[in-house]
């Protein structure tokens, strides 16, 4: 499919959403996306250049000394600390990002002019769900669970809401300009 898509879009939400699933099926629709850099360790069935760059935190503090980096968060896990980001250049090149409301907050309003923000407010307890469905021993499912509370409880400025667990990505692209 050739995308005719404008805007850039901003999917963000919670763990276990279903951010990925609905990156995927907008990828398919012809949308660009390059995935973020993170210094987190990487889940057993992650590739490195698909869902994520996996780099060490010294990489990435360099990246980020040498102000390449666009958006970035910062996560200190039982004594750890992991990085999520996203270069200027991969914001100035792509169309797709999944983005905290942290992260989105370091967007100037001329950024987010061109920007589709989606908001996915899925059930805590289906999230729940999916998250301890995963193989994935790097975090708490309730920390995690208690900590996206916090993190998306002011969240407001959005163009578009999906309560839906059973959401399809052709919705989004539709509202799209």
């Amino acid at each position: 499919m050739v995308n005719l898509k404008q805007e850039k879009v901003i999917l963000t939400g919670p763990s276990g959403s279903g951010k990925d699933f609905l990156l995927r099926g907008l990828i398919k629709m012809g949308l660009k996306y390059s995935p973020k850099f993170t210094t987190r360790p990487r889940r057993s069935l992650e590739r490195d250049g698909v869902e994520y760059n996996f780099i060490d935190n010294s990489t990435f503090e360099n990246i980020k000394s040498e102000k390449k980096i666009k958006v970035y968060q910062e996560f200190v896990i039982n004594g750890s600390t992991w990085y999520y980001g996203i270069t200027r250049e991969n914001f100035d090149d792509n169309q797709l990002f999944i983005m905290t409301p942290h992260e989105i907050s370091q967007l100037s309003e001329e950024d987010l002019k061109g920007c589709f923000l989606v908001y996915l407010d899925i059930d805590i307890d289906i999230r729940r769900k999916r998250i301890s469905n995963r193989n994935d021993n790097n975090d708490s499912i309730e920390r995690r669970l208690k900590a996206d509370e916090l993190d998306f409880s002011g969240l407001k400025n959005y163009d578009l809401k999906i309560t839906d667990p059973e959401f399809e990505a052709e919705w989004v692209y539709d509202f799209m300009k």
